[in-house]
């Protein structure tokens, strides 16, 4: 299964790492930090962040005393999460090269899973329905998922706010 390829470009050119630090986006990071530790299990528990990225997620629930593994489809970001994790505090648990339609991790192993990429990533209905499939999979009875989508009026709604239109 491969991630579309304008997508990848994307995310192999972007500054991802920075993004949740600056300007409005750093409100999406608080506001979504603070629903996450409203509705996770109390550490230890074991979470999975699929499409994680360079890691902003999991390395601040690895510092909450969570055993994290991160999974993303882009090696750059995997390597930009691994040398974040070595410089922290608290490191992610495992780092996967991996697509969220086919996680290699065993059923009911995981605690909580973060899909705060892949459902607006996977450009087709039946490649999202798999990753929740996949994402159900690997939970633990009573498990959680969390998932991020954008709306199909986003961009139309990013280009009024920025007066673009």
């Amino acid at each position: 299964m491969e991630l579309n390829p304008e997508i990848r470009r994307y995310y192999e050119e972007a500054p991802e790492v920075e993004r949740l630090q600056t300007g409005c986006f750093q409100l999406e990071f608080a506001r979504t930090k603070e629903l996450l530790q409203e509705r996770l299990p109390q550490p230890p528990a074991t979470i999975l962040d699929v499409g994680g990225g360079p890691g902003a997620y999991a390395l601040w629930l690895a510092e909450l005393g969570y055993e994290v593994h991160l999974v993303d489809p882009v090696s750059h970001l995997i390597s930009q999460a691994r040398t974040r994790s070595d410089n922290a505090a608290k490191a992610i648990a495992s780092f996967t090269v991996g697509d969220a339609r086919d996680l290699k991790r065993a059923g009911d192993s995981t605690d909580a899973v973060l899909e705060f990429g892949p459902l607006y990533h996977l450009v087709h209905e039946k490649d999202r329905l798999l990753a929740l499939v996949e994402a159900s999979r690997v939970l633990r009875p009573g498990g959680k998922v969390f998932v991020a989508g954008i709306s199909r009026f986003a961009s139309a709604l990013d280009g009024l706010s920025r007066d673009y239109l």
